[in-house]
């Protein structure tokens, strides 16, 4: 999770007098135009300073993230506690018998509603299981911020896109079964015939997809 007080060198217990004054001297810091040679950098750190401006200037906003971010940090604190127990108590394991395999880790959900303990875990299990809870706990964040009105934006990564090229194939794999099928395929020549819009559609399509095998072959 961001750390806001950290982005605006401030203590979680600054004023609003305090924010301003950090805010005014780091924006005055990282401006792109006082900045051209790193401009790209100033640009990105301007705009977390801008985000972290927004959040801890505003009161109903503050104590919002206040409270997630405070839920977060006392669950780090648990995670760490019980590794630095599961060390400890590997490390005296370890001295006694040097046969063991396996690792210990204790995971909490972020509602606190349930707690994963990987005893005798292999590490890809382990990793796995980390991995869901992280991209849990970005799921719920997300929605925390959308449900406060802010409008989020996610870059085309290459996996999300394999994702959405893997859906588009299953989707038409899926409609090709189905257009084979007698009942449906004669429902869906009546409708080609009978509307103008959806001929016309199918027609581009169509049509689209001949230039690209004329094109291939």
């Amino acid at each position: 999770m961001i750390n806001y007080y950290e982005i605006l060198e401030i203590s979680p217990n600054a004023s609003k007098e305090i924010i301003e004054k950090s805010y005014k001297v780091l924006a005055k810091k990282y401006h792109p135009d006082l900045n051209p040679e790193n401009k790209k950098e100033a640009e990105a750190k301007m705009k977390l300073v801008n985000e972290a401006y927004n959040i801890l200037i505003d009161d109903e906003k503050r104590a919002n993230y206040d409270s997630v971010f405070k839920r977060k940090q006392e669950q780090e604190s648990k995670r760490q506690s019980n590794n630095s127990v599961f060390s400890s108590d590997t490390s005296k394991h370890d001295n006694e018998k040097n046969t063991s395999n396996y690792d210990t880790e204790t995971y909490v959900d972020e509602d606190e509603n349930f707690v994963i303990n990987t005893t005798q875990m292999d590490k890809k299990t382990q990793e796995r299981i980390k991995k869901k809870l992280e991209e849990r706990y970005l799921d719920a964040y997300d929605q925390y911020l959308r449900s406060r009105g802010y409008k989020l934006k996610y870059k085309w990564t290459f996996k999300r896109i394999m994702s959405l090229v893997l859906v588009i194939l299953i989707s038409i794999i899926v409609l090709v079964i189905l257009y084979f099928i007698p009942p449906i395929n004669q429902y869906c020549h009546e409708l080609y015939n009978s509307n103008i819009f959806i001929k016309l559609v199918v027609d581009l399509i169509k049509s689209f997809f001949t230039s690209i095998w004329n094109l291939i072959t």
